[in-house]
């Protein structure tokens, strides 16, 4: 798996527009764990505050 971190901004574009599985959306800091890495999905994170520095410190784009 490769990971690359990216700004907010992109990982919610990408996040969108998305529609390869094998290109997955992470964030760092999801339901106050600041450790791991979740994966995000559209339907229920559209809505997510992706420029909360303070509960979403970092996204990150993996492929598999």
């Amino acid at each position: 798996m490769k990971e690359i971190t990216v700004p907010p901004v992109i990982a919610k574009l990408i996040l969108r527009f998305n529609t390869s599985d094998n290109l997955i959306v992470m964030c760092r800091g999801y339901n106050e764990d600041d450790k791991n890495f979740t994966e995000l999905v559209y339907e229920d994170d559209k809505d997510l505050d992706f420029y909360d520095k303070e509960d979403y410190p970092e996204f990150q784009l993996w492929w598999k």
